[in-house]
């Protein structure tokens, strides 16, 4: 029988989370909740009436204020003075990103000794924005520094603390392990190898690698705060010794949400213990909730409140209740918990991350011993490097083995098949939300494993099952700065993707081609030519998007390119000079210049059918690969063409566009380059110019232009000479 206080709890809890989610996505709706709330308080007679109240205040703390804009930073040198609100480092570049309270970011090409809550004057020059909508970008002057400590607080003491544990890590293990176990250790203040971040992402494994609520279980089991049935297997003094150190480390790792949460539920089931209360799974979770609720409202909807509160419902419904005897039965009784954690998370991954990792509930269970093993140890050592550097001195072989073991695993995992299965849509909401309701409904019916199994499967097949109508012939151009990112949509449904890359990320080219597509599949990719700015983005764009057929150019075989392609591309395509693909409306050619010509000339070109119109696509060629475009008769009649090379000084741009004869231009390029040294050319030729870096995203159906600013019909009168 469940105890009236946990009702009374879980009404709260009912009244309040939901009042809060509404708050931050419809007021109206939220008001009306918390209005319903107060009438059921004081008008009827139900018994846990009182916690409808909880609704009113909850939905004033919830209630999203009004926020300044940023201040606008005017480009050229800009003398910057402020708090400084969060500090960032990445020790294997040697780089330190810091935000100021209500202010902008800014990037420091120098590990800098400050903290939060220090203020900071440093000289800045500040760039353009890459494209509309985004942040411009501040470059600090190192010698132009000044840092003043700021007041004294626990907060200031925590980032004090986590920084001089941060150079003990550094310094013992150096290099990539190191930059890998601080962030492991410390949390996300410190950036590791990007490589090695992308392994743990497809294997799903960033909830290791990420501080979590699992680390601070982790560090309560290796200190002895085990559990004996509902009780705390501890003494009062071990008891709340071990309470002392998880807040601490809770602080120092930046009061990160899960552990915040998981030290409230360590420190509600201590109060539980010592009372002689019962304390279950349902209020483990439910208490840590209300908190959320109340002190970081927005993180109530965020991936990592719903993926830890999944997992843990998922490691209760593992539990057996019965003490493991024997190896064979830990092993088996920990296989059993990494498979309904990630069942239960399977959902929530696909809708966030649109992937899912089966491999990650063999891999969890090998590889969370020596993460456990790796925080204990780097705690001590970093702890002792203060006090007695001979001991820390003395772990750091140690760490140097257990951090290189734990990289070849994660590197290892990340080459097996179905690392990561990515989805094959991207369902609408109401589909989702109708078969979840469904499910439930199957599951409270017929309380079962077979029942929650069941359920989970059948929301997580409407990622597999497209319904969604693949989208009219199309082109699209996305701004993601200084780089190329376009998805072609052709008469006959296929999806083909032109490079994905951008120097300002290539996580921003990935995320906008996948959140841009149909279905989360790629029946052509092609890959211009071997320019970081055009496929940087490749490795995180195949994480969620099948290849049907990748295209690169032969002067780019065994490249790490071409590698990451042959193993996640069921055909790879080499075109050599002069040679070219063709697949239904798509026609990719490879100019027949010199192998000794430039990466840039030897961009492939690309010609689809968009609609009735055609488009043409020409990488980054310049000079000698126009030429060539125009010698082989690959530069013909277009609708539409891509300003070859970001739009850049080219001297075959008049012949290019008196042979191609284009209704309009586009162009891959920052907003720094306006209308780029060819848009001029091309008005005077007759075709309309759009860039992204002034325009934002580009569409074109076949007929119209469509950007943020404004769309535009494309007649098809004659332009100088065109003959049509």
């Amino acid at each position: 029988m469940v105890p009236a206080a946990q009702h009374k709890l879980a009404a709260a809890v009912a009244w309040s989370l939901p009042t809060v989610v509404l708050a931050t996505r419809c007021l109206p709706a939220a008001a009306i909740l918390a209005a319903a709330g107060v009438y059921v308080c004081l008008l009827t007679s139900w018994p846990l009436r009182r916690a409808g109240l909880l609704a009113l205040p909850m939905l004033f703390g919830a209630m999203p204020g009004r926020q300044p804009p940023p201040p606008a930073v005017p480009p050229g040198p800009v003398r910057l003075h402020g708090v400084v609100a969060d500090v960032v480092r990445a020790p294997l570049r040697g780089q330190t990103y810091v935000s100021f309270v209500d202010g902008p970011r800014l990037r420091l090409p120098l590990e800098l000794e400050v903290v939060a809550g220090d203020q900071l004057s440093v000289l800045a020059l500040a760039g353009l924005p890459a494209a509309p909508g985004w942040p411009a970008p501040l470059q600090a002057a190192a010698g132009t520094v000044e840092v003043r400590p700021g007041a004294w607080g626990i907060r200031r003491a925590c980032g004090l603390l986590r920084r001089s544990f941060e150079r003990a890590l550094l310094r013992l293990v150096p290099g990539e392990h190191g930059a890998m176990l601080a962030t492991l250790v410390l949390g996300r203040a410190t950036r590791p190898d990007v490589a090695l971040t992308q392994a743990h992402r497809s294997t799903g494994l960033s909830h290791l690698l990420a501080v979590s609520g699992a680390h601070a279980a982790m560090l309560a089991f290796l200190l002895g705060l085990g559990s004996r049935g509902r009780r705390l297997g501890a003494s009062r003094l071990q008891l709340w010794s071990v309470l002392a150190v998880l807040t601490v480390y809770g602080l120092v790792a930046g009061a990160e949400p899960p552990v915040v949460r998981a030290v409230v539920a360590f420190l509600l089931a201590a109060i539980a213990s010592r009372t002689g209360r019962p304390f279950g799974l349902a209020r483990g979770l439910l208490a840590p909730a209300l908190v959320t609720a109340a002190i970081e409202p927005e993180s109530l909807t965020g991936p990592s409140f719903l993926l830890s509160y999944a997992a843990v419902i998922g490691l209760g419904v593992a539990a057996s209740g019965r003490k493991p005897a024997g190896a064979t039965a830990w092993l088996t009784n920990a296989v059993r918990a990494s498979f309904w954690a990630t069942l239960l998370t399977t959902p929530l991954t696909l809708w966030f991350f649109g992937q899912v990792a089966p491999s990650t509930i063999l891999l969890t269970p090998l590889c969370a011993p020596i993460v456990a093993l790796l925080l204990l140890f780097s705690l001590i050592a970093a702890s002792a490097a203060a006090v007695c550097p001979l001991l820390a001195e003395g772990i750091a072989p140690l760490l140097h083995g257990l951090s290189a073991v734990y990289a070849t695993i994660v590197y290892a995992a990340d080459t097996l098949p179905c690392t990561p299965i990515p989805a094959r849509c991207a369902p609408p909401a109401w589909l989702v939300s109708t078969v979840g309701v469904a499910a439930a409904a199957g599951i409270a019916w017929r309380p079962r494993r077979r029942s929650l199994i069941g359920g989970v499967l059948a929301v997580s097949a409407t990622w597999f099952c497209p319904l969604r109508g693949p989208e009219a012939p199309s082109l699209q151009l996305f701004a993601v700065g200084h780089g190329q990112a376009a998805l072609l949509t052709t008469p006959s449904k296929m999806q083909i993707v032109i490079d994905c890359g951008s120097l300002q990320g290539g996580a921003r080219a990935a995320r906008a081609l996948t959140n841009s597509m149909a279905r989360r599949g790629v029946d052509v990719l092609v890959i211009t030519h071997g320019d970081a700015d055009h496929h940087n983005g490749l490795a995180r764009l195949l994480e969620t998007s099948r290849v049907a057929r990748g295209v690169v150019p032969a002067v780019m075989a065994e490249t790490a390119v071409h590698q990451l392609l042959r193993q996640h591309a069921d055909q790879v395509d080499l075109l050599r000079p002069g040679e070219r693909l063709c697949v239904d409306q798509l026609i990719v050619y490879a100019p027949n210049v010199p192998r000794a010509a430039s990466a840039n000339d030897q961009s492939l070109w690309v010609r689809a059918d968009v609609g009735d119109a055609e488009v043409l696509l020409c990488g980054d060629a310049q000079e000698l690969g126009v030429a060539a475009a125009l010698a082989d008769g690959i530069a013909a009649p277009a609708d539409v063409l891509l300003l070859p090379h970001h739009g850049r000084t080219n001297h075959n741009l008049p012949q290019l566009l008196a042979r191609v004869r284009p209704r309009a231009c586009v162009a891959s390029a920052s907003s720094a380059d306006g209308d780029t040294s060819q848009g001029s050319a091309a008005r005077r030729f007759g075709a309309e110019v759009w860039t992204t870096g002034r325009h934002g995203d580009l569409k074109f159906d076949g007929v119209v232009v469509s950007a943020a600013v404004a769309p535009s019909l494309l007649t098809r009168h004659a332009a100088p000479g065109r003959d049509r």
